[in-house]
C-alpha cells in the first residue's frame, strides 16, 4: 500500500503520563528511578587528604562550651531552688483561696441572689393577687423553681462551710433556712386560692419577710467571716511570698545577663550560619523548580541532555561536568553533553568498567593520586584532580554516569553534590518517561507478533490518504493452508510462519522508497 503518512507524538506532559500509565509499560513507569542516586550511602574518600586542624584549639573551644554549659546549669538549679520556696508558699496560699474562699463566697452570693429574686417575685405577686383568686399556673411553677433552687444552694453552702471549718455559720444558716421554709409554707393557702382575711395575710407576709431578713443577715455574716479568715489573710501571705520571689528573680536576672552577654557572640554567629543555610536552601529550591519546569517541556532525549548541560553549567560552573550514556547494546558509553569545550573527560568505555555504574550509587574521590581513587582518574594528561561520579539509573538499571572533575583535593562539597544528585535524578526520570512513552507508542501502533502496523494504524493511514486526496492501491496477502500448519506443527510454527511472511512484506514494502509502501497486519 502506498502512503505518505507518519506518526508524530503530541500532547502535554500530563497527557503523556496518562498514556504511559494506561499502556503496557505502566509497571516500568511505576518503578522508574527506584535506585536513582543514593548519594551518601557509601563514599570513597582519602582520609590522608583531609586538612589537619589544631587539636589543642578545638579542645579549648570544646572545654569552654562545656564549662559555660555547666555554669549555666548550676545557675539555673540554684536560682530555681531559691525561687521555688516563695513560689510554692504563694501557690499554697492561692490554692487555699481558690479551693476554700472563692467557691464558698460564690455560693453565698448565688444564694443571696436567688433569695432576692424570690422576694421580688413574692412581693409582685401578692400586690397583684386579689383575695380568693388562684394564681396563674406559670407563676406557681416559677415560685416553686425559685424555692427549690434556694434550698439546693443553701444545702450546698452549709456543707462547704462545714468542710472549711465554719461549723457555727453552717448551723446559723440551717436555722435561718428552716425558719424561712416554715414561713413560706404558711403562705400555701394563698397559693391555692383559699380565702384569707387581710389581718392573717399581713401577719403571714410579715413572718416571711422576717425570715428572709434572717437568711440575708446570716449570709452577710458568712461572707464577712470568709473574707477575713481566708481571702484577706491568704492573699496578703501570697503577695509577700510573690514579692520575695520577684526580688530573687531580679537578682538572678542580673547575674544571668552577664552570662547572656558572654554567649551572645556565639549565638549570633550560629544565627548567621542558619540564615546563610536558609538562603542557600531558597536558592536551591528555586533552581530545582527551574530545572523541573525546563525538563517537563522536553520531548526527546537530546533536548533533555541540552537542559541538563545548561543546568549544571549554571549551578556548578567551577567544575567540569559530562554525562556518559550507554548505547542500545549497553556495552559502550557515549558522551551526551559536557559543560566545557576543552574538557578531557573520563576514559571509561563501558558501563561494566565504571565503578559508579557497577555499585549503583555516587562515589566521591578527593584526589586522583590516592590509593583508592578510580583507576580511570589516575595518570591523566591534565594532572591530578578530584572527581564525583553519580550513576544515571532507570528502573534500577544503570544506563549512564554523570562525571564531575574539580581541582585536586577540592572535591564537590555537600551542597554541590546535592545539586548534582538532583539534576541527574530529574534528568534520568525524564529520560525514562520519554523512552517509556516511545515504547508505549510503538506497541500501541504495531502488531506484537509480526512488528507490522496493526489494524487501527492501517485504518488511520487510509483515512489520512482519503482526506488528503492521495491515490493509493490496497493489496491483501494471505497464507494458504495456515490452519493445517497450525494443527500439524503447532501454534509456534504458525507464529514463525507469520513472522517470516511479515518480514518478507516489510522488506518489499520499504517506506523510504519513492512509492513509500506500508505493510500492516489486518487481523
Amino acid at each position: 500500500m502506498t502512503s505518505r503518512t507518519s506518526t508524530v507524538s503530541k500532547g502535554t506532559p500530563a497527557a503523556i503520563r496518562r498514556q504511559m500509565q494506561q499502556g503496557p509499560l505502566s509497571p516500568l513507569v511505576a518503578v522508574m528511578s527506584r535506585r536513582c542516586f543514593s548519594y551518601g550511602r557509601t563514599r570513597v574518600t582519602d582520609k590522608s587528604t583531609r586538612p589537619v586542624r589544631s587539636r589543642g584549639r578545638r579542645l579549648t573551644a570544646r572545654g569552654w562550651i562545656f564549662a559555660s554549659g555547666a555554669f549555666a546549669g548550676l545557675a539555673i538549679v540554684v536560682t530555681a531552688l531559691v525561687i521555688l520556696g516563695p513560689l510554692t508558699a504563694a501557690r499554697t496560699d492561692l490554692r487555699q483561696i481558690a479551693d476554700n474562699g472563692a467557691p464558698v463566697q460564690a455560693q453565698s452570693v448565688s444564694l443571696r441572689t436567688t433569695l432576692a429574686d424570690w422576694q421580688f417575685f413574692l412581693e409582685r405577686e401578692l400586690d397583684a393577687l386579689a383575695p380568693g383568686v388562684v394564681p396563674a399556673p406559670a407563676d406557681v411553677v416559677r415560685g416553686g423553681q425559685l424555692l427549690a433552687t434556694q434550698t439546693a444552694q443553701a444545702t450546698a453552702l452549709s456543707r462547704d462551710l462545714r468542710r472549711v471549718g465554719f461549723t457555727s455559720d453552717a448551723r446559723n444558716l440551717d436555722t435561718a433556712i428552716s425558719a424561712f421554709s416554715k414561713a413560706v409554707t404558711m403562705l400555701a393557702p394563698v397559693a391555692v386560692g383559699q380565702p384569707v382575711d387581710p389581718a392573717t395575710l399581713s401577719r403571714l407576709v410579715g413572718e416571711e419577710r422576717t425570715a428572709t431578713e434572717g437568711v440575708w443577715s446570716v449570709t452577710t455574716q458568712i461572707a464577712k467571716h470568709l473574707s477575713q479568715a481566708i481571702t484577706e489573710s491568704e492573699t496578703h501571705q501570697a503577695a509577700d511570698h510573690l514579692a520575695i520571689a520577684f526580688w530573687v528573680s531580679l537578682t538572678s536576672a542580673g547575674i544571668g545577663l552577664l552570662f547572656v552577654s558572654v554567649v551572645a557572640a556565639v549565638l549570633g554567629r550560629r544565627a548567621g550560619h542558619r540564615e546563610r543555610e536558609q538562603r542557600r536552601a531558597e536558592l536551591r529550591h528555586a533552581y530545582e523548580a527551574r530545572v523541573q519546569e525546563a525538563l517537563e517541556m522536553t520531548k526527546t532525549e537530546p533536548d533533555v541532555y541540552v537542559i541538563l548541560g545548561e543546568a549544571l553549567h549554571e549551578s556548578v560552573p567551577q567544575f567540569q561536568t559530562e554525562m556518559l550514556v550507554a548505547d542500545s547494546s549497553r556495552a559502550h558509553f557515549r558522551r551526551a553533553f559536557t559543560n566545557g569545550e576543552e574538557f578531557e573527560g573520563c576514559s571509561v568505555v563501558s558501563p561494566l568498567d565504571c565503578p559508579a555504574a557497577t555499585v549503583g550509587h555516587a562515589l566521591l574521590f578527593p584526589s586522583s593520586g590516592a590509593l583508592n581513587a578510580c583507576p580511570y582518574l589516575k595518570a591523566r594528561p591534565s594532572g591530578e584532580c578530584s572527581a564525583a561520579c553519580l550513576p544515571v539509573s532507570i528502573a534500577g538499571s544503570t544506563i549512564g554516569v554523570t562525571h564531575v572533575i574539580g581541582p585536586d583535593r577540592s572535591p564537590p562539597a555537600d551542597p554541590d553534590l546535592e545539586t548534582l544528585n538532583f539534576t541527574t535524578r530529574r534528568g534520568s526520570e525524564r529520560i525514562a518517561m520519554i523512552r517509556a512513552f516511545a515504547t508505549s507508542e510503538t506497541q500501541a501502533h504495531t502488531d506484537p507478533l509480526t512488528g507490522l502496523l496493526n489494524r487501527r494504524s492501517l485504518q488511520n493511514a487510509v483515512r489520512d490518504l482519503r482526506n488528503e486526496g492521495v491515490q493509493y492501491a490496497l493489496a491483501y496477502g494471505d497464507l494458504d493452508h495456515f490452519k493445517t500448519l497450525n494443527d500439524t506443527h503447532g501454534h509456534e510454527a504458525g507464529d514463525q510462519a507469520l513472522r517470516l511472511f511479515a518480514r518478507c512484506w516489510a522488506i518489499r514494502c520499504d517506506p523510504w522508497t519513492s512509492r513509500r509502501d506500508t505493510a500492516a497486519r489486518n487481523s
